[in-house]
């Protein structure tokens, strides 16, 4: 009985445990079928994982269309890495960065043996007097140089620095104190021409370069980089008589590539080291003495190429003129003068007690008035005040324009011949 009893005791634990494991066993079979239903029914469900389905190839080829563009977008940029930042630069402007566009230690490489330091002395000895520093850049093989007015006039000594060191005494060919552009001449052998390139192509966001003596630093020349920041722009000039208002300036480009004194008359540069600009003047303060930054302006190479060519041609520059003063209304001057809101030119007193028409003038005798906003030039729309005076520019002396007029709300249309611009106004 004993033996029973041991032989029954000894079994019963086996058969429990051998129990045990098979209710374990059958428990975790259901469970991993459970798994596999639910994970069934969970891919069979599309609104449960993503938007985008993921069939099987036989199904998607049979069945279902190809995948929309999105979904392909999706896709590439979520999988491939590589993919995504090659589309990423497809739709940038192509005049961002253009072929043949040069790095730009290539440009300062490539245009600094053209760039000039010019020292302008008061005295032929230039110990004797006072004397400023600025810049330039050679246009031709002949030695000719083109810098601003600003920085030779008056001057009785100009010097001219080459890049290399070569010292070169200068001859002052022209000057144009309206758009602030002067011709200057050096006698030598070895010259490296700048290449102007054409300013109507410039485009706002586009990289630059300019160079120049800046602060009259000893040795090479500075270098900075900016964007064109706005085109077109006009701007009145500092003034050397505080008794008379500063000379405005048309057409600028506008960067915040850094121009301090010592860059006046240097080059601004494009990326294919073309010149399409001259350096010429920097914003420090507003009115109420807040310092500026950024707000920088050049004269634009294709003015300067008019001017240059009418110097070397007929030794000075004519200009048509008309005979009144004016000022461009801009909406803001809409809002903050309760002007009429019509885009044009207004003619304006040219000063307390001094008439917008002078006397005697084409304007005066085509019956011009106070008043009168000028819209447009031989059917020609005038967008800015720059439009107007380049439309102006491109006449000569003698030639007879038609004008269009708001007056008093009407449009109305007034001929005239222009004369040449006097040296006093």
């Amino acid at each position: 009985m004993i033996m029973k009893h041991q032989s029954s005791t000894s079994w019963t634990p086996l058969k429990k445990i051998y129990l045990l494991f098979l209710v374990v066993t059958l428990l975790l079979a259901a469970c991993s079928i459970g798994q596999e239903t639910g994970s069934q029914n969970k891919s069979s469900t599309p609104t449960e994982v993503s938007s985008v389905p993921s069939p099987s190839p036989a199904a998607s080829s049979s069945q279902n269309p190809p995948p929309s563009p999105t979904a392909t977008h999706i896709s590439n940029s979520s999988s491939s890495s590589a993919s995504a930042n090659q589309n990423k630069h497809t739709n940038i402007p192509q005049f961002i960065r253009q072929e043949g566009d040069l790095s730009i230690p290539e440009v300062v490489h490539m245009v600094k043996p053209s760039v000039v330091e010019i020292i302008a002395c008061e005295f032929e000895n230039c110990s004797r007097g006072s004397s400023g520093t600025g810049s330039g850049f050679i246009i031709d093989k002949e030695g000719h140089i083109v810098t601003n007015n600003h920085v030779v006039e008056g001057a009785r000594r100009v010097t001219a620095i080459l890049y290399d060191g070569r010292i070169r005494e200068a001859k002052v060919v022209g000057t144009d104190p309206l758009t602030d552009v002067a011709l200057i001449k050096i006698n030598d052998n070895n010259l490296q021409p700048a290449k102007l390139g054409d300013s109507s192509k410039a485009q706002v966001g586009e990289t630059v370069v300019a160079i120049g003596s800046a602060l009259g630093l000893m040795g090479d020349p500075t270098v900075t980089v900016g964007v064109i920041s706005a085109l077109d722009r006009a701007q009145e000039e500092p003034s050397t008589d505080p008794t008379q208002p500063g000379t405005n300036l048309y057409g600028l480009i506008q960067t915040d590539a850094a121009v301090n004194p010592g860059n006046s008359g240097g080059p601004l540069l494009n990326l294919k080291g073309e010149v399409i600009g001259i350096n010429t003047l920097g914003a420090r303060l507003t009115e109420g003495g807040v310092p500026v930054q950024g707000i920088n302006f050049a004269v634009s190479i294709n003015t300067a190429k008019d001017v240059v060519q009418e110097i070397l041609q007929k030794g000075r520059v004519t200009y048509p003129y008309i005979g009144i003063c004016t000022t461009f209304i801009y909406p803001e001057d809409v809002v903050r003068q309760n002007l009429p809101n019509v885009r044009g030119q207004l003619i304006t007193p040219c000063a307390p007690g001094v008439p917008g028409v002078r006397p005697g003038t084409p304007a005066a005798r085509a019956g011009l008035q106070e008043g009168d906003i000028i819209v447009a030039i031989d059917n020609h729309k005038i967008s800015n005040e720059s439009d107007f005076v380049r439309i102006l520019r491109e006449h000569e002396p003698g030639d007879r324009i038609t004008l269009t007029i708001e007056r008093n709300g009407k449009k109305i249309q007034k001929e005239l011949v222009l004369a040449e611009r006097p040296s006093n106004s």
